[in-house]
């Protein structure tokens, strides 16, 4: 086999190679999509199990989580003024008064 029939040989595997690991980061992205649709329908419904208190408190958690401007505002949500400060308290770094809130299980 010629050199150059060596090199368009590497060069197609090498492509095949590539369309490969693109397919894999199309389906982890898809699985991550999928992950997250079911986690919130099940936490949707779980608030609605709760006490009106404690719905309230574990919604608060939720939306302080939610930090990207235009999702909150997706969501009717005020503009929040410190969203580090507010990711901290979702993540129990800052002491948090609704410590006692139910945690979601993929945080």
């Amino acid at each position: 086999m010629a050199v150059k029939n060596l090199d368009v040989v590497i060069a197609q595997y090498e492509a095949r190679l590539r369309d490969l690991k693109a397919q894999v980061k199309r389906q982890e992205r898809k699985a991550d999509t999928r992950r997250k649709i079911l986690y919130g329908a099940a936490y949707l419904a779980m608030v609605e199990t709760l006490s009106e208190d404690q719905r309230a408190r574990s919604l608060a958690r939720v939306h302080g989580a939610v930090t990207n401007p235009k999702d909150r505002a997706f969501l009717g949500l005020p503009t929040l003024k410190q969203p580090e400060t507010q990711i901290a308290k979702v993540k129990g770094v800052v002491a948090d008064p609704d410590a006692d809130a139910p945690k979601l299980p993929f945080l």
